[in-house]
């Protein structure tokens, strides 16, 4: 009974073939996994930004004018923009439950990353003559991985142009922009055109101003233009003293 075999061509040209279509589905399965992995990257990082972003909201939706005094013990609004610091006062801060607090937002380098500090420990005298980026200790990093961050401000003339700022200093403008703007550049993860260039991420955020107890306004003659308020909370307490001290009248007229 004869016997057939493969010959070695055979062999070789099968040995061929099966190494071309294994190669085809390890590319396949490969760019499979880049995609994956990018999608992962890119979700992680749009959630980092949301986070940072939300957080800049909070504190700008609720923005104090707040006067400072400097040494001539002349009032002035309390606030300075650069392309790499914010400084503001705010009614909403987010560490020991809210209140007044001056924050500062500052990019810092080496690796670059967005930091945030808040202190409610402050006065008008205070803020007119320390620096407006003295950060406290122990700030707070809402954004690192990225190779640049700014900050542009929106001057707004009543007409209904605009135009965006890298500087703002309320001292000088004598009012709040009308909106700040970030922009991110670099985080892994980040879209690209069509020419594989990194698109940037861009948020901006409109600045609103946060009154307490309007029906309590009260002005000064040095900070009238700034509407110095008195909070519902120390009002409450006036009223408090005020029905304590009649309750002791009248139980002197028994």
């Amino acid at each position: 009974m004869r016997q057939r075999g493969f010959t070695l061509l055979e062999v070789v040209l099968a040995m061929t073939a099966l190494a071309m279509i294994a190669g085809i589905c390890y590319a396949a399965f490969h760019v499979a996994m880049r995609a994956v992995e990018k999608g992962e990257v890119a979700v992680v990082t749009e959630q980092r930004l949301r986070v940072a972003a939300d957080v800049l909201n909070r504190h700008m939706k609720s923005i104090i004018k707040y006067p400072a005094v400097d040494e001539d013990d002349e009032p002035f609004l309390y606030c300075k923009g650069t392309a790499t610091s914010w400084t503001f006062i705010t009614s909403v801060g987010q560490h020991g439950g809210g209140g007044l607090t001056r924050v500062i937002y500052q990019v810092l380098d080496d690796p670059p990353r967005l930091a945030m500090s808040e202190t409610d420990r402050f006065t008008a005298v205070s803020l007119g003559s320390e620096p407006v980026d003295s950060a406290t200790a122990n700030p707070t990093i809402l954004l690192d991985g990225f190779t640049a961050l700014h900050f542009e401000y929106m001057l707004d003339d009543g007409t209904g142009q605009t135009e965006w700022l890298t500087e703002w200093d309320c001292r000088e403008e004598e009012a709040l922009p009308s909106a700040v703007r970030v922009w991110v550049e670099g985080l892994p993860g980040m879209d690209t055109d069509e020419s594989g260039a990194v698109i940037p991420w861009v948020q901006e955020m409109p600045v609103m101003l946060a009154v307490f107890d309007p029906e309590n306004l009260e002005e000064t003659d040095d900070f009238a233009d700034f509407g110095t308020v008195t909070s519902s909370k120390a009002n409450a307490g006036d009223e408090d003293a005020g029905d304590a001290g009649e309750a002791d009248d009248a139980g002197d007229d028994e």
